[in-house]
């Protein structure tokens, strides 16, 4: 009788430090810790929640910083602080901005999008934070008397947006600010109408008592600062517009991308025509670009990975549910749609646990255990927000390409 040879741990690679990375991170550790030796490689030290950006400048909430080598030593794995220039998919490693190369069994990457401004006259939200306080600023002290925010067509995520542009009104028709004029400006038909019509309808109903003037169904253009041009209608005259920036891919070295750099993949996340990589997140060809998604992305892939280690347990499909708390500064929405179902639900109560900003199975507990996350709730009821299912295979991707104005092959024009 000969002993049996040990199998040495499947070597994983995950490119990033953000939502779907860590996501990847704890839900390998804990579907397969004994099969694996997990190495994550991020250019950032922290790993920090980046879409309570909004709620800041109104006092809502903020973010403790997570230092991305403590979390790898408490789950058994390693940190290395690098960019990454290339990957060498057939020799299976990544090459550093130090020069250094990493082999892998499997890599994950989660590079995430980088946001370009939509236009050049405009506030970009996310690009100088400060820049928001200014406009608060403004407006309370009377040098501003009117704002725009407005969704540019392409490749955005444009709930953020919405919860500006209520935050805002909130925020000034307490202080009696009876001679500000607020507008929304916005591609879609409806506002926010991805999440299906009750909520179009809640979230419509919420910027009426906003006394928010919203422009749907408008491609703008900006080329002259304060002056939007809607394209048919009457132009929007206002002193400041703050716009959404648009998304484009990492088009990493070795990694097949579209004209628009993302990544493409399969409904496990399998980059097409590479074996043992993987995408997750907004680096991907996925048409909808949102933190709780990539981490339901995250959890199938790492379940596919953890299969071909050896761990017990199916791998799930990818029946994805859209969640993203909405925050309005009085009360805020839980709004969910279930696959095939037109109208969907608006609710000021939870439906979800925890009713975190950004919703994942391992990400959401192990914030809230970490007590990382200080986001208070309105209207009395925990953690209202935003909850939609909607399976974004392959074949149904068209479903929602139209509604954000992303193709795998670029934008949309709508207009």
């Amino acid at each position: 009788m000969t002993e049996s040879t040990p199998i040495a741990p499947l070597r994983v690679v995950i490119v990033g430090g953000g939502i779907a990375a860590l996501e990847a991170v704890l839900a390998l550790h804990e579907l397969a810790d004994a099969q694996l030796r997990v190495t994550l490689i991020a250019p950032e030290p922290d790993f920090i929640l980046r879409p309570l950006t909004t709620a800041a400048p109104f006092g809502r909430g903020h973010v403790d910083r997570l230092p991305l080598a403590d979390v790898m030593a408490e789950h058994g794995g390693r940190f290395i602080r690098s960019a990454v220039l290339r990957v060498d998919a057939e020799a299976h490693t990544v090459t550093l901005a130090t020069g250094a190369e990493v082999a892998y069994d499997a890599l994950v990457l989660a590079l995430g999008a980088s946001s370009v401004p939509a236009f050049t006259q405009a506030v970009t939200f996310g690009a100088h934070p400060e820049a928001l306080n200014g406009i608060l600023g403004d407006l309370e002290e009377g040098w501003s008397r009117s704002v725009a925010f407005v969704v540019p067509r392409g490749c955005t995520w444009p709930l953020p947006l919405y919860e500006l542009a209520l935050m805002t009104a909130e925020d000034v028709w307490s202080m009696n600010m009876d001679h500000v004029d607020l507008h929304l400006v916005t591609p879609e038909l409806e506002p926010l109408e991805i999440f299906g019509a009750e909520a179009s309808a809640a979230v419509t109903h919420m910027l009426d008592a906003a006394r928010i003037t919203v422009h749907h169904g408008v491609c703008a253009q900006i080329r002259q600062s304060g002056r939007i041009q809607t394209g048919g209608g009457p132009e929007i005259v206002v002193d400041c517009v703050v716009a959404l920036p648009v998304l484009e891919g990492p088009k990493l070295d070795g990694i097949p991308s579209s004209a628009h750099g993302f990544i493409p993949v399969d409904d496990v996340g399998l980059v097409d025509g590479l074996e043992s990589v993987y995408a997750v997140g907004d680096a991907t060809d996925r048409p909808i670009k949102q933190g709780g998604l990539a981490c339901q992305q995250a959890d199938v892939t790492a379940a596919h990975i953890a299969a071909r280690a050896g761990a017990a347990g199916a791998v799930p499909p990818l029946q994805q549910v859209l969640r993203g708390r909405l925050l309005t500064g009085t009360c805020d929405r839980f709004l969910r749609r279930v696959p095939g179902e037109f109208e969907g639900t608006a609710s000021n109560k939870a439906l979800w646990w925890p009713p975190e900003k950004v919703s994942g199975t391992y990400l959401s507990p192990y914030l809230v255990a970490k007590d990382v996350v200080h986001l208070s709730s309105r209207g009395g009821h925990p953690g209202p927000g935003i909850d939609l299912h909607v399976p974004v295979t392959r074949q149904r991707k068209r479903v929602h390409e139209d509604i954000l104005g992303l193709s795998p092959l670029g934008p949309i024009v709508r207009c």
